[in-house]
């Protein structure tokens, strides 16, 4: 029986057939071995689940284990799954489509055993499919408490990915792992960080967050309105948080961050109107005067102004956004 792995990467897969092997390359190339993997194939369609097997056997470097659900549970229930069956003192959750930085491993460890945090949060970028960034995460570079990292993403300068925060793993299990719903990491890295004692802000870019045009964040998603259900959920476990500017911060979550995400993104991505207006009107329906106030109070005024002619009427906005480009 090997010793207990400082890390273990939870990997779930599902539908990868084409991107596994170079995220299974960058995990197995590590400049650091303390750290296991927890590849579930979440009943995969295609040979993702089975490439992940034959490629981890091959090799003997990284210790792993490799468990297939009978029926698809879906990201949230499968990195929960993962967590479950692993051994190591913190869990890292890598997308299988995605890639690591080969010195991930041995730098977030050295971040944990100087400062003793519970929650490592490191920067990672966006590639576009030519290899170009689109755009980076970044984390800055600080030791806070994980009341202040929270409220760093109510603030919208900390985003709330999974993918960019090793996450001692006791608390990863004592939270809610949302089922069945979308933007699933804003719930989880908000519980997570809030029950952190410390946590550790590094400036490196460790991780690779591939754009695919054929990715759930980059087509029309009706269930894009599971955000008022997740914002909610974060309202809840947020409450009791001692945080200076609670409900400012909230706010920004809320309705400059959520209202508008789900607005613009069925503008801009639903083939039709007729597609996105149900969700432009669930939007319209919640907005109220005042916070189209509070959005000009934030120093956004053209958020203001855009979001009131969906408030007139959801046509009007469609073809505002449509036009400009959410611009």
């Amino acid at each position: 029986m090997h010793a207990s792995p400082k890390i273990s990467v939870l990997l779930p897969v599902y539908k990868v057939e084409p991107y596994i092997e170079e995220c299974l390359d960058s995990l197995l190339s590590q400049t650091s071995t303390d750290f296991e993997i927890i590849a579930v194939d979440d009943s995969s369609p295609d040979r993702s689940g089975e490439m992940t097997s034959r490629i981890l056997e091959k090799q003997s470097r990284i210790q792993w284990k490799f468990i297939k659900n009978l029926e698809n549970k879906g990201l949230a229930e499968t990195r929960k799954i993962a967590a479950l069956a692993a051994r190591g003192e913190y869990v890292l959750c890598v997308d299988s489509d995605d890639h690591v930085h080969h010195d991930l491993i041995r730098r977030v460890i050295d971040e944990v055993e100087t400062s003793k945090a519970d929650a490592v949060v490191f920067a990672a970028e966006n590639i576009a499919p030519d290899g170009k960034i689109n755009y980076r995460v970044e984390a800055g570079d600080a030791t806070i408490t994980g009341v202040q990292a929270v409220e760093r993403i109510l603030d919208l300068s900390l985003q709330a990915y999974c993918f960019n925060k090793l996450v001692r793993r006791s608390i990863f299990l004592a939270v809610e792992h949302p089922t069945g719903l979308i933007y699933e990491d804003i719930c989880v890295s908000v519980q997570t960080l809030g029950k952190s004692n410390t946590v550790r802000l590094i400036p490196d870019t460790l991780y690779a967050y591939m754009y695919r045009e054929s990715g759930i964040s980059t087509r029309f998603n009706p269930k894009i309105v599971d955000l008022f259900a997740i914002i909610d959920r974060v309202e809840k476990s947020t409450a009791s948080m001692p945080i200076p500017n609670y409900r400012r911060l909230l706010f920004r979550l809320k309705y400059i961050y959520a209202y508008r995400t789900i607005a613009f993104q069925a503008a801009i991505k639903a083939p039709t109107y007729r597609l996105a207006k149900p969700i432009l009107l669930s939007v319209s329906e919640r907005l109220r005067f005042a916070h189209l106030l509070g959005m000009c109070s934030d120093h956004r005024p053209k958020l203001s102004i855009v979001m009131a002619m969906l408030k007139i009427h959801p046509w009007i906005f469609y073809c505002f956004v449509r036009r400009f480009g959410g611009r």
